[in-house]
């Protein structure tokens, strides 16, 4: 076996585990706004179970309305809600996959525009996500009500057939409030020393405990360290974590980060693979009971290796599974190259989960759309042929070619990728590119011809006497309308990427989204020095929040590079520039040998003629020739258009 330690059968309490994968507890916003369970998830779930998993849990699912913090989260509060949940658990069972529940409560960061209640805390400490309203700090009472509804949470979870029961002690909610420093600022009983701070969590666990009797194993995910000055340390989480196996933990899960530093909650592509791995190897000789370990696990040999060094007992895999269902089936019969990997990027889960929305996926279309995008043999057989190898040509190929046409794509390029493949020289962004080679191939396994080297013109496209002709060229940098610019060192941003520039002197980077960033990084460590104005308040503000801080203070730390936000470019002349910020400031600056613009993005239309040339042929755009948007936004386009062919 390729992997012996991640397929080898486990151990949790009572529980027999098939093997040693864990899909981790994202929340997904796909049930109703009641918490009911709906098919969407059902068809989720029993993916990932059938895909070959060892044991998934639901997501953060809560024991009470006050402490919902989504409005499509799935919750648990009430007798009502079983017989949906025991659907839900039939289905995963049927492919052999055990599966429970995270008993959640929100605390401080619930927002009461989302729950509609007042917000409770164990201490007055806001926090700014949620309006920066002051939670309700708890009294005794409360405090022994919310004890009893996990207790009626985890009875609920037993009725419905669940295997085991978690409970949600990371990430700063509830039971991490009380147990951190940094949250709980109580003199009582649950408050002061560690003693006191651990009061509440281990009632919860003593209630979950005799809901569910001595049999059924309970899963406790823990941050390990919270990342945050004045929180809880690793050092801190080595002396908790024996407390909670003497409770009668059966499995501590380790992730890490609070909302304050939620770059750990949910690690973007710019942290590496297996990141909180150290966090869990020093917790380890505190307990004897199994561990796992979540943090960008998205390689089975990175999951091995992780095992076999004895670090954890088990993996947990979050956003890996939510990318490709068969992960576990693929890496366990050799099909490494069959993966769809996750890059990372956010843009289809935390980026839209953030803001209320069904999380989709990046990289596989069919993620949260398993019923709709399954896929289904058109009932005639179409010439299509896909103008450009990008992400959104190759994906609209992939599944047209899955459905039964005969697809071939042209790009002028000498290999497939577009401008994703721009991220291969951006410090950190490296793996937006990653997914080409298994989008490639894919279009290989399922039957569509890739022609690179070739410029399509409209007699190309007539000899090929196509059916159906999707344009899918994407976008280029265009030139802003700043006085004097075509005096000035213009360059074009993507050929900074693409070729080596002569990096002398002072660079002007007009545009602070993930572009202009990753170009002035790109520059600065090719020795120049960096002004960068961007006009708006932030900057890259183009991508997911996590991604965001850490590109800004890589870009703020460097030595050579100044910042200047809300900052308008005003006029160029041949080495020189006048600038203008929001406050009123006039500057200009010298000494410019490079100047580079990374606004506007203009379609590619040089074929779009063809929509009206071609009689009897379908013409259709999809991605940035359509509208310059996000990877995300394109590859969609082009899988909704490859569906309905």
């Amino acid at each position: 076996m390729m992997f012996p330690h991640l397929f080898s059968p486990g151990r949790i309490g009572t529980m027999e585990v098939r093997n040693r994968i864990i899909a981790s507890p994202m929340e997904r916003n796909y049930c109703t706004a009641e918490g009911r369970v709906t098919q969407r998830y059902v068809d989720f779930l029993e993916a990932r179970s059938r895909g070959g998993v060892g044991l998934m849990y639901t997501e953060a699912t809560y024991v009470d309305p006050r402490g919902r913090g989504r409005q499509l989260q799935m919750g648990i509060y009430s007798d009502e809600l079983i017989p949906d949940l025991a659907r839900l658990v039939e289905a995963v069972h049927r492919h052999g996959a055990r599966i429970g529940p995270e008993l959640h409560y929100g605390g401080r960061v619930v927002d009461p525009g989302v729950s509609g209640l007042q917000s409770w805390a164990p201490s007055v400490v806001p926090y700014v996500g949620a309006g920066s309203v002051p939670p309700h700090a708890m009294e005794l009472d409360e405090i022994a009500d919310i004890v009893e509804k996990y207790g009626a949470g985890a009875r609920r979870a037993r009725e419905a057939g669940f295997d085991f029961i978690g409970i949600h002690g990371a990430h700063g909610y509830l039971l991490s409030q009380f147990l951190s420093p940094f949250t709980n600022k109580r003199q009582d009983e649950y408050g002061g020393d560690l003693q006191g701070r651990l009061r509440f969590p281990l009632e919860v666990i003593a209630a979950v405990r005799r809901a569910i009797g001595p049999d059924v194993p309970i899963l406790y995910r823990m941050s390990g360290d919270e990342r945050i000055e004045g929180g809880l340390t690793n050092d801190d989480m080595c002396e908790v974590a024996p407390y909670l196996q003497d409770a009668g933990v059966d499995l501590i899960d380790v992730s890490a980060g609070i909302y304050e530093s939620n770059q750990w909650i949910t690690q973007p592509m710019e942290m590496p693979q297996g990141v909180l791995v150290p966090i869990a190897r020093k917790i380890r000789p505190h307990v004897g009971i199994p561990m796992s370990v979540s943090g960008r696990i998205t390689d089975p040999s990175v999951a091995e290796s992780i095992l076999a060094s004895g670090v954890t007992d088990f993996v947990t895999l979050g956003r890996a599974m939510h990318a490709d269902p068969e992960f576990p089936n693929k890496a366990r019969e050799g099909r490494l190259d069959e993966i769809c990997t996750c890059i990372g990027c956010n843009q289809g889960c935390s980026d839209r989960h953030a803001v209320g929305k069904p999380i989709l996926c990046l990289v596989n279309t069919a993620t949260g759309q398993e019923r709709k995008y399954a896929i289904r043999r058109s009932p005639e057989s179409k010439r299509v042929l896909v103008v450009g190898a990008g992400p959104a040509g190759l994906e609209c190929a992939r599944i047209a070619a899955l459905r039964g046409h005969q697809v071939t794509i042209f790009d002028r390029n000498s290999e497939p990728g577009g401008q994703i493949l721009l991220n291969r020289v951006v410090p950190g962004r490296e793996e937006m590119a990653g997914h080409i080679p298994w989008l490639s191939t894919a279009v290989g396994r399922a039957g569509a011809r890739i022609e690179l080297g070739v410029e399509v013109a409209e007699d190309l496209v007539r000899r090929e006497r196509p059916d159906v002709v999707v344009l899918a060229t994407g976008a280029t940098l265009g030139i802003p309308q700043i006085p004097g610019i075509l005096d000035s060192p213009v360059v074009d941003g993507y050929d900074v990427l693409r070729r080596p520039i002569a990096a002398k002197g002072r660079a002007l980077v007009i545009g602070g989204g993930i572009r202009g960033v990753g170009i002035a990084r790109v520059l600065a460590a090719k020795g120049m020095e960096i002004v960068l104005a961007e006009a708006g308040p932030e900057l890259v503000g183009d991508i997911g929040m996590r991604s965001r801080a850490i590109q800004a203070g890589a870009l703020a730390a460097l030595p050579k590079a100044s910042v200047h936000l809300r900052t308008t470019v005003e006029a160029l002349g041949a080495d020189e520039a006048w600038l203008w910020e929001a406050t009123g400031k006039q500057w200009r600056v010298g000494d410019i040998g490079l100047v580079i613009p990374v606004r506007p993005l203009l379609p590619v239309m040089d074929l779009a003629a063809l929509t009206d040339r071609l009689e009897g042929v379908s013409v259709h755009l999809v991605g940035d020739c359509l509208q310059p948007r996000n990877a995300m936004s394109a590859i969609h386009e082009a899988a909704a258009l490859a569906h309905r062919l």
